[in-house]
């Protein structure tokens, strides 16, 4: 097993157990730009973070995971997407 393989099924093992997810994560995993990712929170479309703390905020995993499987959906619903 690689490195990388092993750090996919740490990464993916996350999602088995409620985690809370830094920002860096969150932005890796759905691809956003820092201002896009404010702005859906602005607009509603992803929940705002659980505060870890003063200045800390989390993402839990299970809701990062259904943001990403609406944008799935919606784009399933359109009939197609990006070629």
């Amino acid at each position: 097993m690689t490195t990388n393989d092993l750090l996919w099924s740490q990464n993916m093992a996350i999602f088995l157990h409620e985690a809370l997810l830094r920002k860096r994560e969150v932005l890796r995993l759905t691809g956003l730009s820092n201002s896009t990712f404010y702005n859906r929170i602005k607009a509603g479309v992803i929940p705002p973070g659980v505060p870890m703390g003063p200045r800390l905020k989390g993402w839990p995993a299970s809701e990062i995971n259904a943001y990403i499987k609406s944008c799935i959906a919606a784009r399933d619903n359109v009939g197609g997407g990006a070629a």
